[in-house]
Parts: C-alpha cells; sequence; structure tokens
C-alpha cells in the first residue's frame, strides 16, 4: 500500500469523520494536554466529551469549570485544523497572529485592548519571575520574531534547530497570552511540513519542558531530549492507529559536541530579551501593533 504524508493523513481522516482514529486522538490529547499545561479546568474525559459531542457532562465533581477553558479548548480543535490546511505555508505574522485569534476568539481577553488579542502584545510579559525568564519587550518583539520566522523557514529535521526555534519564539513570548499553546501548534505544524514526525507535550512532561525552555542557555539537551522523548511517543501513535501507511523520515539523534563548537562556548540567548528592565521598558504600549485582518 502507498504511503502518503501524515498531514493527508490527517485531514483524510478529519474529513471523513473517522472515529478513534490517529485525527481523532491527536485532537483531543493535544487540546489536553496544551491547555491544562496552561492551567485548565478541563479533565481529558471533557476535553473528548466537548469535542465529540459539544457539550459536557457533569463529572460528579464541586471542580468549577471555567467558561474561557471550554472556549479555549473548543477554539484549539479549529485552530488545529487551521494548520492541517495550511501545513505548507510560510511561518509569519499574519500566520501566528491568526492563530492566536482563533484561539482566544470569544474569551473574556478578546475585548480587552490590553491583551490586544490577534496581535503583539502591547504590556511586557515573563514566562516565569520565580525563574527569572524574561522574555522580549513589546516594542522588540516584531524584530525578534522575524528572526523567529527565518528559523521556522531554514528549519531541517534536527532535534536541536527544532528545538532552538520553539526555544525563541517562546522567550519572545509575542502575545499577552496563549504563547505556549500558539508555539506548540506551530512547532506540531512545521514538523508536518518537513514530513517528519511532530510532538505533543504531554502535561505529565511539564516539569521537564519547563525546565529545557529555562536552562536553554545553558544546556540546550534537556529540552532537546525532552521534545525528542514526545517525538518518540506520537511516532508510536502513528504506528499503533496507522501502521504503514505514513510516509515520514525521522532525526531522533543529535550530537551536544557538535552544538556546543559550534556556539564556541558561548551561551545561546535570545538578542532581544533584556536581562534588566527599566520604568520605561515597563509601561504599556498604545498598541503598536494592532491584530491582523481576517
Amino acid at each position: 500500500m502507498k504511503r502518503i504524508r501524515l498531514v493527508e493523513w490527517l485531514r483524510r481522516e478529519r474529513d471523513q469523520r473517522v472515529d478513534g482514529g490517529l485525527y481523532y486522538n491527536t485532537q483531543i490529547l493535544f487540546a489536553y494536554n496544551s491547555n491544562h499545561m496552561e492551567g485548565s479546568t478541563l479533565s481529558p474525559e471533557q476535553t473528548a466529551q466537548l469535542y465529540s459531542t459539544g457539550a459536557l457532562l457533569p463529572d460528579g465533581s464541586d471542580d468549577q469549570i471555567r467558561a474561557d477553558d471550554v472556549v479555549e479548548t473548543r477554539n484549539h480543535f479549529h485552530a488545529f485544523n487551521w494548520i492541517l490546511d495550511h501545513v505548507d505555508d510560510p511561518v509569519n505574522r499574519t500566520m501566528v497572529c491568526t492563530l492566536h485569534a482563533i484561539l482566544k476568539r470569544g474569551t473574556s481577553q478578546e475585548l480587552d485592548p490590553d491583551r490586544n488579542v490577534g496581535g503583539y502584545k502591547v504590556v511586557p510579559n515573563v514566562i516565569s519571575e520565580i525563574l527569572g525568564v524574561h522574555t522580549a519587550l513589546p516594542a522588540d518583539v516584531p524584530q525578534a520574531m522575524e528572526q523567529v520566522f527565518t528559523l521556522y523557514r531554514n528549519l531541517r529535521d534536527d532535534p536541536y534547530e527544532i528545538a532552538h526555534a520553539h526555544w525563541m519564539f517562546e522567550t519572545t513570548h509575542p502575545f499577552s497570552d496563549g504563547n505556549g499553546r500558539i508555539g506548540r501548534l506551530i512547532m506540531f505544524k512545521e514538523l508536518l511540513r518537513l514530513n517528519t514526525v511532530p510532538l505533543i507535550v504531554r502535561d505529565s512532561d511539564k516539569n521537564l519542558y519547563v525546565r529545557g525552555l529555562s536552562r536553554f542557555g545553558e544546556e540546550p539537551g534537556y529540552l532537546v531530549d525532552t521534545l525528542l522523548t514526545e517525538r518518540d511517543y506520537y511516532e508510536g501513535l502513528i504506528e499503533r492507529l496507522a501502521p504503514d501507511r505514513i510516509r515520514y523520515s525521522y532525526v531522533s539523534e543529535w550530537d551536544p559536541d557538535a552544538v556546543a563548537e559550534r556556539r564556541g562556548g558561548r551561551r545561546i540567548s535570545n538578542p532581544f530579551v533584556k536581562r534588566n528592565w527599566t520604568e520605561d521598558d515597563m509601561r504599556p504600549r498604545i498598541n503598536p501593533h494592532p491584530p491582523v485582518s481576517h
């Protein structure tokens, strides 16, 4: 039987409404894990209910479910479909801002000017103040994102390059909220474009993933190896749910010494991230990066 691209298989199962296949499981696993890592209150079962029926059933617990969590989970389903239909399009400002607008559509943030949904951030933010992981300031985001777009434009099936491009996106943190989810959607989309094995960062590996992002400058191996572990998991899903049907490559090894030699012993840095902010840096901008038109 002729093998086809993974993206073609996913689109075919989507369009044929195949139940329990690779597309179905990818949608639920991706939406649950990526949203739960960011604090979503939905359980895996509730995520599956929402995908299958568009509604949630009581689970007998007293835990409250935030309305925005429901909306953003449904929006994640739509965003994943969108990347399947635009998998070979270049990653650029229009693409990332469109995904942000899809993810945040109908949420409490959508009409808040300080959130600038569908456009770059206007207020400074950090990945983790406790870990001291700062991000690019709003005024520097457009230039920083051009470097991110260049990394993705030149991306190869190389574990270090994949991790580096993702880390550059996350340390730039171009949006007020949703950066992790948008960054992971873009990474999945680009690996589909390269016809290699994509990944879903599982919530159970959140601590390893956060360590990888926070330590990448000094030790990129943490993030590289975590992403490879998640790619191994997704490759297993492919082989279970679409055995001998998908045509793909997968470079699963990398040479840390070669990367270190190429760096010349220097710390990897995002040149647009300042270690110390001035009072002027922290003032909100008057929407210098308006939302893109959709």
